[in-house]
């Protein structure tokens, strides 16, 4: 870790402690309409296996309106370091309807690289998790189809297992981006009063090259 990143640590701690007494409620706007905001840091920015800011940390900030009937729109910053962009924002928009013990979510994204249009990307998202009620488990299922032309290595699914214990929740997933990368994933994460964080060891074999990739992630989060 250099002077630089142990700065910027420090500096979002800092803050997420100073921020932490305040009221992290959404803003309610009229009838079933909610704004809210939140803030993360994460030690590496890891996206489907691929590092997206070359093994530095990574601040982000994001803002969603939640509308009647489930259904939401919003953005999410962050620093990235891809093909010469220094800038990643993602928009999105969906709807989040539960049935019993089912939860979907499907929605479309846009990721938005400033000053290199021609790295933009854009795919529709279908989410399904299943979490019998007052059970600590839970089963996940993700489709991405990819809408911007690629050939191969486009289209993501990823299939997850939770289990909520006393003091933490555990994750583990297997993602698979056609022709890309086939990642697992495990990750333990906590609520605390004022933050969340996360913990999370990444497995990620690069499909075609000559050696795979393993990463270990730190994320703090707060809602604003």
């Amino acid at each position: 870790m250099n002077k630089k990143q142990a700065v910027t640590i420090l500096f979002i701690f800092i803050n997420f402690f100073l921020i932490g007494s305040a009221s992290s409620d959404p803003i309610k706007l009229a009838k079933d309409t909610e704004l809210s905001f939140s803030a993360e840091y994460m030690s590496s920015y890891i996206y489907r296996g691929a590092d997206q800011n070359k093994d530095r940390s990574t601040a982000s900030v994001s803002a969603n309106l939640s509308l009647p009937k489930g259904i939401y729109l919003g953005t999410w910053v962050a620093e990235a370091d891809y093909g010469g962009s220094s800038q990643e924002v993602d928009l999105y928009f969906g709807i989040n309807q539960s049935y019993k013990d089912l939860n979907f979510d499907i929605s479309y994204l846009e990721a938005r690289y400033p000053g290199k249009k021609s790295l933009n990307i854009a795919e529709y998202n279908f989410k399904v998790k299943y979490q019998p009620h007052e059970k600590p488990f839970s089963f996940g299922y993700y489709f991405a189809l990819e809408d911007t032309g690629e050939a191969v290595g486009s289209d993501f699914k990823e299939y997850s297992i939770g289990y909520g214990f006393k003091h933490f929740n555990l994750l583990a997933s297997y993602g698979d981006w056609d022709a890309i990368n086939k990642i697992k994933t495990i990750s333990a994460s906590k609520s605390f009063q004022y933050f969340d964080i996360k913990i999370s060891h990444i497995d990620s074999d690069n499909v075609g090259a000559t050696a795979d990739e393993k990463f270990n992630v730190i994320s703090i989060s707060k809602s604003l």
